[in-house]
Parts: structure tokens; C-alpha cells; sequence
């Protein structure tokens, strides 16, 4: 290591000292432009000091218990976990079991196949990331099936642990052993445990937080809609008529599925929690590999963890952590490659593997091929000597193949691979326009105060505050860049570059934060290899950057807090009472899709003219968005009651979502006209809060007589046997169940129909029935819908039945029939829709 008091190194220190105190600077003017208190994300003092006393309360339990128990920092943080999660009770126990069981699964696959492969690695997560690429695959393919059922993906994870009990065991008693003698290498002192407290603390909160109910916006529309659609309907359909996204890369939903079949919605969120440990882990890897110190390494997970973009991230079910954690590993994988030539030929087919399944999970992976593609040619006399055009093409077989599986099923669907993008390039037949996709909300290029507008303009950039990137960028990012520069850390300056294009290949394309969460972690490694350079002696710069640093992770918590957890209570957690209080207050629409679920149990589609946050939703969601243009088109051009109500009964739809807010939109205007005509049309079941649950009126569900004749004025269209007895002057029809009066009409599967009869006794009592008999295309059967009915006199009486078309139902036989030989007389057969 290159000591700070070295003659030579005299004017680097300047350098690194005039960028640490430029960064202090700006951080401050920046700070005091603020509105305070206002500008502090929290909902007020209350929720500020809750979060602070929580992290309090944890330090203190993780060092009594590390007294207790002459336990390290790692073990107390395992020991609180463990703690709280008995504490919670078996609904939490219970999903934190299917994320263990998942993980464990998931790293005897990977370290399985690998080893099939004969590719050698010692690094356990990238047996787990490549595990969980294998089983996320596994679930896409077998999405478009009606076979996804708990038991099904339960015998998926059972099978390795069931093979690998043995090395389970003998692996589990080597981990007890070393984390109860510690690795003196790894763990130099006093500084180390501290850290890892501090960090522990922060892996507490996270999860905590992953327990309460989720209100993110993406997860409602995506993230956790698609698990819960596979759960409740055990498929899914790929129509992008229904949802414009449907074709879209899901690795990281098919992973979520994995955990919310076995565990529900907690067990997804866990393993999304998980994945955020991962991608710490990751994080003090890319220092370690780079030259930097355990104390260096450990202050980058630090402030990665505190940073409110990862919490963002970790507090509700965005795919960003799974997606970032493989891009990282096969990041680090490559730069393994590059430069390790001990390694190389096993690491080169590990990184096409994992860069893959970061492609299966966003196609924003293709902004982080260019820096790599880069370094590949910078070192390529090395990888080619060491790894070889074998590894190379093992590792760009691997990407091609488990990376192109989403795109291959969208262009086969729909004709174009990145569908509902580059509308331009690929004419889908699905595409309602020729106009590339473009999210107006973000901006986009590169200017030269990049650090001070993400960290002060960060709303900008993020569905965010100021300080939602973290404060980092200014106070230790550049210079820690110095530093790796004037130290000449060839390593570090590799993990500078490859971040640092991704981020300017991203934002010259959209200038979104989160489409850059890898960088933000590759970057923040750099702080750390940079800190780890600086600190190594106890000169006054070193106790300065170790203040900057402090700050930093202080500034990180201030602003911890955004737009969808701008609270911190524990009560959804601790108390069923407090999660149902929680949701009625955050997120009434959540109730509203409970209600209609009961309500609802033929699935019939379902209206929503709310915000789109239908996750767990058993029907399919209509949208008034640009999810379904279809349907938002045919909404839009009706202007009265029938019109809408046309346009709802040819969709099947029988129950409404509204938001009387106005879509959760608008709110005025020609909106507000059309939410007058849905009230009109519908009758209100339920409300919560502005969001109402209503059912289409009868009145406009039956207007439509299908049947030819329906009051036997003649048998004209009816196919009446010899031994049934019409007449014509009376228009009475005389049947039994042996001789029934018959008519075939087209239907549409999913719609409600209404069957009315009137009938009466013909000699005697006896019964009679109201029958449908449903045919497919191929005028197969289906199924037959049959309500009996008793007649016990002569006097005319009504009978009616409602029912609803089933799946792949497009024809329809109606019956005029007795259900016993006893015959009865018919003066009226009615169909409406």
C-alpha cells in the first residue's frame, strides 16, 4: 500500500484535498439553498424520530447482544433478525422460511450446474444469482400453462435441498465455525465492527420495512401484479391487448412469483430484501477485488445501504434489485476476467450467464455493454491468453440464450422483440401508433454538474426529494476519483469507467436514476476503494474524509425517506388491525380489489377507472390508460349511458372500479362528464375513501333479446321434436324433458346472459328447468348451466336464470323443457345480453 506520507505523493494529497473540500463546500451551499424544515422528506418530526429511535433501539439490542453472547457484529445482526422475526409470529415467520428456502435452493442449483459445466468458482453469490436466473427462466417458460400451482414450485425448490441435505449441513457447521473465530484477514479490529454494526442496523430496518403491506406504484401496476395474477389464475396470457407490457422482460416478476406462491406477498418482499443484501455484498467485493481495505470496503456498504435511492428500492417491489445484483456480479465476473488470470477461463462463462439474466430482467442492460464491450478490447491479449475464445463464446452463448428468451417470445407474439418500444423500427400489428415510446417526465444528456443536480435536483431525475440519490457524489465520489487516479489504482480507475459510461449511455437516453442503480453501486464501491486509499494513515485528510463520510451516511438517513414511505410506523407490522388501518388511509384502492375479488368469483374483467394498481386483482383488469388503448378508445368515443354501457357489456365487465378523484388523473373537464354517466349506469356496493366499487345496473346488462321468437308468436327459428305440442292460436308450446324445443344463438365467453321463462303446469305438478348448453368453435361442448324450477298449478309463473358465458364459449343452445316426462306448458323463452 502507497503510504500518504511519502515525499512523492505531497501534491496528489493537494489534489484529493481540494475535491474533498470542493465537495464538502458545494454540499454545504447546496444544503443552505433548502427551505428548512421542509425540504426533509419525513411527514413530520413524529416519523423522524420514530426512524431515529428505531435505529437506536436496534444499535442497542446488537451490542447487548453481542455481550450477551460474545457474539461479532454479523451474528448479533442474525440474532435480531431471527428475534423479530419470533416476534412478529408465524404470518411473517412463515414467508421469511420460503426466502431462506428459497435462497438455500437457489445456491445448490447454481453451484450444481456449474459444476456440470466443470466452471469452478468460490464466490457462493454467484451460485445463488445464477440458481435464481435458472429458476426465473423456468417460470417464464411454463407461465403460458395452467400448471403454476404452490405445490408444483414447492417440489422446485425441495428437489436440491432434498439431494444436497449433506453438504447442506457440512457447509452450515463450516459458516458456524467461522463466524465464531472470525477471519483475522478480513476483520482487521476495532473499525470493522463498528461498521458492521452500523450496517447490521440498516439490514434490520430493511427488513422490517419489507413486512408491511405494499403501496408502490410500480409494484401495484407490475411487480406484484404479475405474481398475484400467476397465484390466482396459475398463467399468464402475454395479451398485450389487455396490458400494453405484457411481453416485456420479467425475469425479476417470474423470480417475485417464486416467493409469493409459497409465502404470499411478504415472502416476495423478503426475497427482494434479499437481493439488496446481495448487491451490499457486492459492493464490498468490487472494493476488495480493487485494492481497497476491509474499513474502506465496509464504509461503501454503508453508505450504499443509507443511500434513499437503495432504500427506494428495498421498500417496495421494484425488480431494480435483482436486476442490478446480476448486472454487478457480471460485472465484477468480466473484470475478474480481465485481469485475473488464475480465473479467468471459469469467470468469463459466469459473466455471459448473470449479464443474461440482467437482460431477461430489463432491457436497459444494453446501456452497460458498451463499457464492457470497451474493457474487453482494452484488455484483450490478456482475457484471450488466459480465458480463451471458447470461454468467450461458452459465456456469449450463455447471454444469447437465457437474455433473448423474453425478446424471442415478443417478437413471436407480437413482431417486435422490445415491444411496446421502437415502435419506428418494429411494425407490430399491436401497435395503435408509429411513434417511438417516450416517458415525458425525465429529460435527457449529460452536463458537467451532474453530482450537484442529482443530489440537490434530484426530483429531476427520480420519483424522489432532494437527496434521493444520496449525498455521497459530492462529499466522497470525486475525491475518491482523484484518489484512484493520482494512486494509479488500475482496478479502481476500471470500476470508474465502466460506471461512469453506463451512466452517460443511460441518460443520453433517458435521464432516470433507477435505470442507473447498477452504476450507482459500482460507483459506490469506487468511494470505497478511494476512502480505503486515503484513511490508511492518521493524517489530518484522512480524519477529515472519515468526517465527510460520517456525514454523508448522516445526511443519507435525514433524507431517507420518499414519496411512498414518507412515514416510519411499525404497526402494519406488529398488528392485523394497524396493516388494514394502514391500507385504508394509504391506499384504499387495495380494499376495493379485496371487495371485488369476493364479489367477482366468475373473474369476469373489471373496469377500472382508478390508478392501475390492481396487484392481486383475480379477474383482469381493464384500464383507462395507455395500458389497453383499445379500451381507452372505445370509452372515449361513446358521449351517453348506452354508449358506455355497450362498451362495457361487449367486454364482459359486470363490476366497476372508480376513483371519484377523477382516474386518480383528472379530474375535470370531459372526465368529469364521463364519471357522471358511469355513476348513472352503475349502482355503488361499496366506497373507500374517494374509490368505489360498483356493479353495472340490470337494466343495461339484459337490453339485447337474442332469440328469434322468444314469445312463441311462432316456432319460426325454434326446432321444435314430434312429441312437442305448439299452438298457434294460443302461441303455446307443450314439452317434457324427453321432447325440448331448441334454439342455437352466437354468444360471447366471459359476457351475462339472462334466460327467462314463464311456464305452467300442463296436467299435473311436476318440474320444470331453465337450460343453456354452451359449444365451442368447433360446436364441442362445453358445459351445460341447468336451473330446475317446481310447478304446482295452472297459473303462469316466471323463472329466471343469470349466467355468464364460460371460457372459449361462442355458441349456445337454449332449451324449452320439462325436467321430468310430465309435461308443461311454455309461453315465453327469453335471451338477453
Amino acid at each position: 500500500m502507497i503510504k500518504l506520507n511519502d515525499g512523492f505523493l505531497r501534491y496528489p494529497n493537494i489534489f484529493i484535498a481540494v475535491g474533498l473540500i470542493a465537495g464538502i463546500t458545494l454540499t454545504f451551499a447546496g444544503l443552505s439553498s433548502l427551505a428548512w424544515p421542509q425540504s426533509i422528506p419525513w411527514e413530520g418530526a413524529g416519523p423522524l424520530g420514530g426512524f431515529l429511535g428505531f435505529l437506536a433501539f436496534t444499535a442497542i439490542a446488537i451490542s447487548l447482544i453481542a455481550r450477551k453472547f460474545g457474539l461479532n457484529a454479523s451474528q448479533s445482526t442474525v440474532a435480531v433478525l431471527l428475534l423479530l422475526s419470533i416476534v412478529i409470529g408465524a404470518g411473517a415467520l412463515w414467508p421469511l422460511l420460503v426466502a431462506l428456502w428459497f435462497a438455500v435452493a437457489c445456491t445448490i442449483l447454481g453451484y450444481w450446474l456449474l459444476e456440470k459445466l466443470k466452471i469452478k468458482t468460490s464466490v457462493w453469490h454467484n451460485c445463488f444469482l445464477v440458481g435464481a436466473g435458472i429458476y426465473g427462466a423456468s417460470v417464464g417458460l411454463i407461465a403460458y400453462f395452467p400448471v403454476n400451482y404452490s405445490g408444483i414450485y414447492a417440489a422446485a425448490l425441495a428437489l436440491p435441498v432434498a439431494l444436497a441435505w449433506r453438504p447442506i449441513v457440512e457447509k452450515g457447521v463450516a459458516l458456524l465455525e467461522s463466524v465464531n473465530h472470525g477471519n483475522t484477514n478480513e476483520r482487521p479490529g476495532f473499525g470493522v465492527n463498528y461498521l458492521e454494526a452500523a450496517i447490521g442496523v440498516l439490514a434490520v430496518v430493511y427488513f422490517v420495512v419489507a413486512l408491511k403491506p405494499e403501496v408502490g406504484f410500480d409494484a401495484l401496476v407490475t411487480h406484484l401484479f404479475v405474481p398475484a395474477h400467476m397465484s390466482l389464475r396459475h398463467r399468464w396470457t402475454f395479451d398485450v391487448t389487455t396490458y400494453v407490457w405484457a411481453v416485456a422482460p420479467m425475469l425479476g416478476d417470474w423470480i417475485f412469483t417464486i416467493g409469493y406462491m409459497l409465502g404470499g406477498e411478504a415472502a416476495a418482499r423478503l426475497i427482494n430484501v434479499g437481493f439488496i443484501f446481495v448487491l451490499g455484498r457486492l459492493v464490498l467485493d468490487c472494493v476488495l477485488w480493487a485494492g481497497g481495505s476491509a474499513v474502506g470496503a465496509r464504509w461503501a456498504v454503508l453508505v450504499f445501504l443509507s443511500t434513499p435511492l437503495t432504500y427506494m428500492v428495498g421498500n417496495s417491489l421494484f425488480i431494480d434489485s435483482i436486476w442490478a445484483s446480476f448486472v454487478v456480479a457480471g460485472t465484477l465476473a468480466m473484470l475478474r476476467t480481465c485481469f485475473s488470470s488464475a480465473i479467468a477461463e471459469n469467470e468469463l462463462p459466469i459473466s455471459g450467464f448473470l449479464l443474461g439474466c440482467g437482460l431477461a430482467v430489463k432491457a436497459v442492460t444494453f446501456t452497460v455493454l458498451p463499457g464492457l464491450l470497451l474493457l474487453l478490447a482494452w484488455r484483450f491479449q490478456s482475457w484471450r491468453k488466459t480465458a480463451g475464445l471458447r470461454s468467450f463464446a461458452l459465456g456469449f452463448g450463455f447471454f444469447s440464450a437465457i437474455g433473448g428468451i423474453p425478446y424471442a417470445t415478443a417478437w413471436w407474439l407480437t413482431g417486435n422483440p422490445v415491444f411496446p418500444l421502437f415502435n419506428k423500427v418494429f411494425k407490430s400489428a399491436y401497435s395503435v401508433t408509429t411513434e417511438n415510446f417516450s416517458d415525458q417526465r425525465w429529460g435527457r444528456g449529460f452536463t458537467w454538474d451532474f453530482p450537484y443536480r442529482i443530489t440537490f435536483e434530484t426530483g429531476k431525475y427520480l420519483e424522489a426529494y432532494t437527496g434521493g440519490s444520496g449525498f455521497q457524489w459530492l462529499l466522497l465520489f470525486i475525491p475518491s476519483a482523484i484518489a484512484l487516479i493520482v494512486f494509479k489504482k488500475t482496478r479502481g480507475v476500471a470500476l470508474l469507467l465502466i460506471g461512469a459510461v453506463a451512466i452517460v449511455v443511460v441518460f443520453c437516453w433517458v435521464g432516470y436514476l433507477r435505470y442507473a442503480l447498477p452504476s450507482w453501486a459500482i460507483l459506490t464501491a469506487v468511494t470505497g476503494v478511494g476512502l480505503s486509499a486515503v484513511i490508511t494513515s492518521r493524517s489530518f485528510l484522512s480524519r477529515i474524509y472519515l468526517a465527510a463520510a460520517v456525514l454523508t451516511v448522516a445526511l443519507n438517513l435525514l433524507f431517507f425517506a420518499g414519496p411512498s414511505a414518507r412515514e416510519f410506523t411499525l404497526k402494519p407490522v406488529f398488528d392485523q388491525f394497524g396493516k388494514e388501518e394502514y391500507l385504508r388511509a394509504r391506499l384504499p384502492v387495495r380494499s376495493a380489489v379485496e371487495l371485488v375479488n369476493r364479489l367477482n368469483p366468475d373473474r369476469n374483467p373489471v373496469a377500472v377507472f382508478a390508478q392501475p394498481l390492481m396487484a392481486g386483482l383475480s379477474a383482469d383488469a381493464l384500464y383507462l390508460n395507455w395500458y389497453n388503448i383499445t379500451f381507452r378508445s372505445e370509452i372515449n368515443s361513446k358521449s351517453d349511458e348506452k354508449g358506455i354501457a355497450d362498451v362495457l357489456m361487449k367486454r364482459g365487465v359486470n363490476f366497476i372500479i372508480l376513483d371519484a378523484g377523477g382516474n386518480g388523473e383528472v379530474c375535470c373537464g370531459a372526465w368529469a362528464e364521463k364519471q357522471a354517466l358511469i355513476e348513472k349506469i352503475s349502482d355503488k356496493i361499496a366506497a373507500f375513501g374517494a374509490v368505489s366499487v360498483r356493479k353495472l345496473k340490470t337494466e343495461y346488462l339484459f337490453k339485447t333479446e337474442l332469440l328469434i321468437n322468444a314469445g312463441l308468436e311462432s316456432i319460426e327459428g325454434w326446432s321444435v321434436p314430434e312429441g312437442a305440442k305448439y299452438n298457434p292460436e294460443t302461441d303455446i308450446i307443450q314439452t317434457n324433458v324427453d321432447f325440448p324445443a331448441t334454439q342455437n344463438v352466437s354468444v360471447y365467453s366471459g359476457r351475462y346472459y339472462l334466460n327467462t321463462v314463464v311456464a305452467r303446469c300442463a296436467e299435473e305438478p311436476t318440474s320444470g328447468r331453465v337450460q343453456i348448453t354452451w359449444l365451442d368453435a368447433k360446436r364441442q361442448f362445453v358445459r351445460a348451466d341447468i336451473k330446475p324450477f317446481d310447478c304446482i298449478g295452472t297459473e303462469w309463473a316466471e323463472h329466471t336464470m343469470e349466467v355468464m358465458a364460460p371460457l372459449d364459449a361462442v355458441y349456445a343452445i337454449v332449451y324449452i323443457s320439462g325436467h321430468t316426462q310430465i309435461p308443461l306448458e311454455f309461453k315465453r323463452n327469453s335471451l338477453r345480453q
